[in-house]
């Protein structure tokens, strides 16, 4: 009998035992539970949100730095110490780093410079190209900076676009086309050519009123502004040729141009042009020796006008109907 009452003490000490233990224990997590929180994710947060969020949970908010960012915009977290979702106990410091937005520097002074020379500038300084435009411009040369947006000694931030202007050199002088109306088609084109325009088109029409191989009609019109370089297309007065008469085919073979270079010592630059009714081909551009022979085939089966150019100069002119 004292066996048992001996083996029931033990048993109701080991209860009471394990019984304190396990609400030991169970209080111990719930105070802890109670005394510490998760961190959130603070990373481009404003300032005052974390401050409200901190103070809320109880930890206090230690700014430890601040740093210029491209990304982050001004006055927001860049960088938190502990990491979110960190377990820490009440009253604990939270290290913030701020940011103080992108570093702002003068802008660069690119009036002048080369297009080329001023986007590696750019480049160098963290800035990029934005929208490009041209104009011409008196005084500065083609394909320099006339002005940029922003301008010169303006703040700006790495990352920003500049638009640029660019100069597409002097302006051109306009003139006023002359007439060229009863030429014959080799003075049409000196003439064309010593106003510095190009011969455009050359098209056929047929007339009784006015001598074969003159000119009938052009564009641009008389009197119209022209500038250097534009081209100027010409109607001549010319009978069909056999290539639009459908009851002539099989027209067929070629004629031999022959032209020989001028005695001398130094080479030329020749060009020659076979223009037709609805084309204009070159044949030939090279340099020739002083005294060479050139030898140039003309198709017998259309119509054309044979041009012959020394160092950009009209030196020869055949028709071939």
């Amino acid at each position: 009998m004292f066996k048992t009452f001996l083996k029931f003490i033990a048993l109701f000490i080991l209860f009471v035992s394990v019984a304190g233990a396990a609400s030991f224990v169970t209080l111990t997590y719930i105070v802890g539970n109670e005394e510490s929180v998760v961190v959130p994710d603070l990373v481009g947060r404003d300032v005052i949100t974390v401050l409200e969020t901190l103070s809320t949970m109880e930890l206090n908010t230690k700014v430890k730095k601040t740093e210029y960012s491209s990304k982050i915009p001004r006055n927001r977290v860049i960088f938190q110490d502990p990491a979110p979702g960190t377990r820490m106990k009440r009253g604990r410091h939270v290290r913030i780093v701020f940011s103080k937005g992108p570093k702002a520097m003068p802008m660069p002074h690119l009036k002048h410079l080369p297009i080329a020379e001023a986007k590696i500038k750019l480049m160098e300084t963290g800035l990029e190209p934005g929208i490009t435009s041209s104009l011409s411009h008196p005084t500065i040369e083609k394909g320099a900076v006339i002005t940029h947006v922003p301008a010169s000694g303006t703040r700006v931030a790495r990352g920003m676009k500049v638009d640029l202007l660019i100069s597409t050199g002097k302006p051109q002088r306009g003139m006023a086309m002359r007439n060229l109306s009863g030429l014959g088609l080799d003075e049409a084109i000196q003439t064309i050519e010593s106003m510095g325009l190009t011969v455009g088109a050359i098209a056929s029409e047929h007339s009784f009123r006015t001598t074969s191989n003159t000119v009938l009609g052009q564009s641009p019109l008389p009197g119209f502004r022209v500038t250097k370089g534009q081209s100027v297309d010409i109607t001549i007065n010319r009978m069909p040729s056999p290539a639009d008469n459908p009851t002539q085919t099989g027209v067929t073979g070629s004629r031999l141009f022959t032209w020989r270079m001028d005695k001398g010592f130094l080479k030329k630059r020749i060009k020659v042009q076979l223009v037709g009714d609805r084309h204009t081909d070159t044949v030939l551009n090279r340099d020739a020796l002083p005294g060479e022979e050139l030898w140039v085939l003309i198709p017998t089966f259309q119509r054309t006008t044979l041009f012959l150019y020394e160092d950009g100069a009209l030196k020869e002119t055949r028709f071939y109907n």
